[in-house]
C-alpha cells in the first residue's frame, strides 16, 4: 500500500512533527504544501492531510489544495490537525468536501500544539509543551489504525 502525508505547518512546527510521526509509521511519502508545487494523488492508496487550525478551520493552503486536488473515487483519506484548544472537530468542513469529491475519509486525528496566534501571544502562548512525545505516540497509533482500516477496505468516520 502506497501512502502520502501532506501537511501545512507554518508557526511552531506542531503539525510538521505530527505529520512526520504519522509518515514514519506508514512509511509514507511526506509533502510540505508550503514547498511542494504539484502532488499527483493517483498513485496513493491512503492520503493523510494535516494542518494547524486557523480561525476554527484548516490552513488556507490546505483548503485550497483539497479544493483543487483530484481524488480518485473511493480513495482513502484521513485528516489531522493541531490546535491550541481542542474543543471541537475543526476538520468537519473538509471531511464534507472530501466526501463530495468522492474520497472516503476513514478517520481524523487532533492534538494540541503550542499556540501563540492572536491573543495567545500576549500571554506567552498556550499548550507550550505540545505536541509532546505522548501526543506523537498517539499520532503513530492513529496512523497504524487507519492503515489497517484502509487495507481492510472498511469505512470508519
Amino acid at each position: 500500500m502506497k501512502c502520502a502525508v501532506i501537511y501545512v505547518s507554518v508557526h511552531h512546527g506542531n503539525t510538521r512533527k505530527v505529520a512526520e510521526a504519522m509518515a514514519g509509521e506508514l512509511f509514507a511519502d511526506l509533502f510540505d504544501l508550503s514547498k511542494e508545487q504539484e502532488i499527483d494523488l493517483s498513485e496513493y492508496d491512503l492520503i493523510g492531510l494535516a494542518s494547524g487550525v486557523f480561525y476554527h478551520g484548516l490552513h488556507e493552503k490546505m483548503k485550497r489544495f483539497i479544493a483543487e486536488a483530484k481524488f480518485l473515487p473511493g480513495q482513502k483519506v484521513f485528516v489531522a490537525d493541531t490546535c491550541g484548544v481542542a474543543y471541537r472537530d475543526y476538520t468537519k468542513a473538509v471531511k464534507k468536501e472530501l466526501a463530495a469529491k468522492g474520497a472516503i475519509c476513514i478517520g481524523s486525528f487532533q492534538c494540541r500544539g503550542y499556540d501563540t496566534f492572536g491573543p495567545f501571544g500576549k500571554i506567552g502562548g498556550i499548550a507550550k509543551d505540545h505536541p509532546n512525545e505522548k501526543d506523537l505516540e498517539k499520532a503513530r497509533a492513529f496512523a497504524a489504525k487507519v492503515s489497517k482500516v484502509s487495507k481492510a477496505e472498511k469505512e470508519v468516520i
